[in-house]
């Protein structure tokens, strides 16, 4: 019982600085040109709008890099798919022609990706804004 009261103190402790910015966290702010040397980092109303800047960078960086992807991805299929198809084999022409529907499917896919990594670009910055003096 007396160990379990320990690792359930220790845990409380670990939440408990969670609250807290890192030292990686305050260098990626100062990466997005947010001087926290100026700014009261025990602040909570602080520390959560530095938060939700980094958490909407973060997921502005996965939705640009699935795009970026899925972009890349389609333009090859499109260029190969076209180039089965130039052939006049009935293999490569059934092959050309997956490829270039796929490649097109993968191109309307990454439109919505590209959409939300500009949505968080732009909920980013209207944050940054705020602490920009």
């Amino acid at each position: 019982m007396k160990k379990i009261s320990i690792l359930l103190l220790f845990l409380s402790f670990l939440n408990g600085f969670s609250q807290s910015l890192s030292n990686r966290k305050i260098a990626e702010l100062n990466k997005l040109n947010i001087q926290t040397e100026t700014l009261d980092l025990k602040d909570i109303n602080i520390q959560t709008d530095l938060n939700n800047i980094l958490c909407l960078d973060k997921k502005r960086r996965k939705n640009k890099t699935v795009g970026v992807v899925l972009t890349s991805l389609s333009v090859t299929s499109l260029i190969l798919g076209g180039a089965l198809l130039s052939k006049d084999n009935g293999i490569s022409d059934a092959l050309g022609g997956i490829m270039f529907v796929g490649g097109a499917v993968h191109g309307g896919i990454s439109i919505p990706f590209w959409n939300s990594a500009k949505k968080r670009k732009t909920e980013r910055d209207k944050l940054i804004e705020m602490y920009h003096k």
